[in-house]
């Protein structure tokens, strides 16, 4: 008598999600699945694990390259000037390099923000004060070379320091010495710099607004982060980081953006890039919860839109199509300042098909 070979069973699936599996209890109805065995490998893996880059989201080239040059950089302790739009993480990029460096076991990571801060505090505000040094350093006031000593010293808004800031910036740099405001003996500063900006410093450098040696002690290694216009297909997958994220801050019930949101969201022009993504979604969390709603729809995410009509969805998929296409289309040339060649290579598509496209989907610049 044959016996049959029992069944085979599938393997159990463990799903993965952004900085934790499937067996963490904040995962389950939060935040969607990312990849699973049988999809293709994640391209960002081999980058990440010599990373502590939980919240750095995303999977798109730019976001590949970007967690590749961390990879290569945080390890290294040398000074790194951070570009890019407002709003794309610049900081949070320098938290993660310190982080996944050798020196977050000895060190903290200080920031200091140079928008606004006076010449008369400069010194005071990296280098500290000895007692007595002026009339508000009745004992001695620590700065912030100090405070980050044997770690990371983040220069935030570096455009915006003043000429003669620049210059004592430029001395700790070269001497990695400095004197607090009084003192006669100087101090060793055993810091890694890292400096971040918006603005374009070779064009402040050309107006003299930007000391050009400075400049290239900062320009060491230059890391750009991308825009959100630069990597549309993130937008999914964060939008639903910050709906979990906002969900377990304010301890709403677990919600989930609906399908056709994140189509919405990914069609969307973000000027303000991750901050105007991660601000929006948190606040349409809160209207979504405040009505009792299964999911997070259009109209919490856009509550000022016109065509309230789309919150509803797609009746069909040609429908779908076409918002998602005509939404894609003009979110891309509303990014490019209607440049459609600067579209067209965005898409990867070609300037006739941009034109077609705009003929189709009834689209114009306004």
């Amino acid at each position: 008598m044959s016996s049959r070979a029992p069944a085979l069973r599938p393997p159990p699936v463990r799903v993965y999600y952004d900085g934790m599996d499937s067996a963490h209890p904040e995962a389950h109805g939060e935040i969607g699945p990312l990849f699973s065995p049988g999809e293709k490998r994640d391209p960002t893996h081999r980058f990440r694990s010599t990373l502590r880059s939980d919240d750095l989201i995303g999977r798109s080239p730019p976001m590949i390259e970007l967690l590749r040059q961390l990879s290569l950089l945080a390890p290294l302790d040398v000074s790194v000037l951070l570009t890019g739009p407002s709003g794309t993480g610049k900081t949070h990029v320098a938290r993660v390099m310190h982080a996944s460096s050798p020196r977050a076991a000895v060190g903290n990571f200080v920031e200091l923000s140079c928008a606004n801060l006076p010449d008369n505090l400069v010194e005071s505000e990296l280098f500290g004060a000895a007692p007595g040094a002026h009339s508000t350093a009745v004992k001695a006031v620590e700065g912030k070379v100090f405070a980050a000593r044997g770690g990371t010293l983040l220069f935030d808004e570096i455009a915006e320091l003043s000429l003669p800031a620049q210059a004592k910036l430029l001395q700790l740099l070269q001497s990695r010495e400095y004197y607090p405001l009084g003192a006669s003996r100087p101090r060793a500063a055993d810091v890694r710099v890292i400096a971040a900006t918006n603005c374009d410093l070779k064009a402040r450098v050309a107006r003299r607004e930007f000391r050009e040696d400075l400049y290239y002690r900062l320009h060491v290694v230059p890391i750009r982060v991308p825009s959100l216009a630069e990597r549309r297909d993130d937008i999914p997958e964060l939008a639903q980081h910050f709906c979990a994220r906002a969900c377990v801050r304010h301890r709403l019930p677990p919600l989930r953006l609906s399908q056709w949101t994140l189509v919405t969201a990914q069609a969307a022009s973000w000027p303000g890039n991750i901050r105007e993504l991660a601000n929006a979604v948190e606040a349409a969390v809160i209207r979504a919860a405040g009505e009792d709603a299964r999911e997070v729809e259009t109209r919490h995410l856009f509550p000022d839109r016109e065509d309230r009509s789309e919150s509803a969805g797609p009746l069909n998929y040609r429908e779908a199509l076409r918002r998602f296409q005509t939404q894609l289309v003009r979110g891309t040339l509303e990014d490019s300042n209607w440049n459609v060649a600067e579209a067209a290579r965005r898409l990867a598509l070609t300037r006739a098909h941009i034109y077609n496209l705009m003929q189709t989907l009834d689209i114009s610049r306004p």
